[in-house]
């Protein structure tokens, strides 16, 4: 079998990449910073602008999609920071029949037409293991988000008979070497060879996960994705040396990941209410020595000097495993008076949200600039992922935040 550096960088390779919908520019931007780019083409649904309308932020195979065309190894390509998933791609359809079960044998042919030699080179390449091809285990998955006149078990047992039917392979929907993915959005249909290690996958859902092993407890995970982390550090465009605050950050996924992919380039600082994530999100931090701290506190009271603080990433409550959305509602105003406190004149904020109402609501008297505002769909859910920056007039913004406690003298 072929290792990852065994690869020769003159093979050009496909890939299908899904990544976070609504931030697909910037995936675009880091891969062709780091690798050799033949072809990319981000074929995310888009709006129908007729009907039938397409919630495309809604639902788990509303994910952003690239097909990569590149001659770089399989080492390069795992090194991508800003993807989710990343598969050898074997079929792509904009035009399935969503009406009639012909819709099924028509994405089994397709699966079944699909280019198999490149596509299974491709995942030797990434594989940690050799394995013999008459040993290969394998399942079908299907995830599928629209209306459809057949569901999600009936399209991967089509695929899984397919596959039988070309290669004899033996099924395993537990213990298996390769997993066969087809995405279906309405009439959009990708299909796959997930990449990742079957091994580590620590969720067992439909989608293969990300690697997380900057946390070292992975009996306690936060939902929060380590390429979203990242691509909200790309729209804080910090600079080496920055410090960087997560007043909320659960088990430290976010100040732990702006440590890790900046190569220690920054000082991140965390800080939850809740014991039990505070615990776990210190534990993760001392995984290696690094430049993040954890402290236990509350974000609507922070004990750090105004005016400290560059760069702040916060993936804010839902309000839905924790807390509520009336909760939120007398929350959010007094987190982001003290996040105005803290940060410097020319700080900037990115702020993962899933109510927009209720961002705006809390920031509209505050003297913030509201930078950039990008829809993304996050776990199936459509939500917003805001820049935000002080005014000009900050420095006349008196805080009701924080003002029994002593403040420096050269504010």
């Amino acid at each position: 079998m072929t290792s990852m550096a065994e690869q020769s960088t003159s093979t050009t390779s496909t890939y299908l990449l899904l990544v976070l919908r609504g931030l697909e520019y910037l995936v675009e931007e880091e891969i062709r910073s780091k690798l050799q780019v033949e072809s990319l083409e981000i074929c995310s649904v888009q709006e129908n602008p007729k009907p039938p309308y397409m919630q495309v932020m809604q639902g788990q195979a509303a994910v952003g999609r690239i097909i990569l065309r590149t001659t770089s190894s399989a080492a390069e390509v795992q090194e991508l920071r800003s993807v989710q998933a990343t598969l050898a791609l074997l079929a792509r359809s904009d035009a399935v029949d969503t009406e009639s079960d012909a819709g099924v044998k028509q994405i089994g042919q397709l699966v079944s037409n699909a280019d198999w030699d490149s596509a299974v080179k491709l995942w030797k390449a990434h594989a940690s293991n050799a394995v013999d091809d008459s040993a290969i285990k394998f399942r079908g998955s299907c995830v599928r988000d629209g209306k459809h006149a057949y569901n999600s078990q009936t399209i991967a047992g089509e695929v899984g008979a397919r596959v039988v039917e070309k290669f004899g392979w033996g099924v395993d929907l537990t213990e298996f070497d390769l997993e066969v993915v087809v995405v279906i959005f309405y009439k959009f249909m990708v299909a796959g060879i997930a990449l990742a290690d079957p091994r580590k996958i620590q969720f067992r859902n439909r989608l293969a996960n990300e690697s997380r092993n900057a946390l070292v407890d992975t009996d306690y995970i936060s939902t929060l994705r380590p390429s979203t982390a990242y691509l909200m550090l790309q729209l804080a465009k910090h600079e080496f040396g920055d410090v960087c605050l997560d007043s909320m950050c659960g088990i430290g996924t976010l100040p732990i990941c702006a440590a890790d992919f900046t190569n220690d380039g920054v000082y991140a600082l965390g800080g939850e209410l809740d014991e039990l994530p505070s615990g776990k999100a210190g534990q993760n931090a001392r995984a290696r020595a690094r430049p993040v701290d954890i402290a236990r506190w509350d974000s609507q009271r922070l004990p750090l000097r105004s005016n400290s603080v560059d760069r702040i990433l916060i993936d804010m409550p839902f309000g839905v495993r924790c807390g509520n959305q009336r909760q939120n509602n007398k929350m959010y105003p007094k987190v982001f008076k003290e996040l105005l406190r803290v940060l410097r004149p020319d700080g900037r904020a990115v702020l993962l949200v899933m109510s927009k109402k209720l961002f705006k609501g809390a920031v509209k008297d505050l003297p913030f600039r509201v930078v950039a505002e990008h829809t993304v769909s996050i776990g199936g859910l459509g939500g917003g992922i805001y820049v935000i920056e002080p005014a000009a007039s900050t420095s006349a913004f008196k805080p009701t935040i924080g003002q029994k406690r002593s403040a420096p003298t050269d504010q």
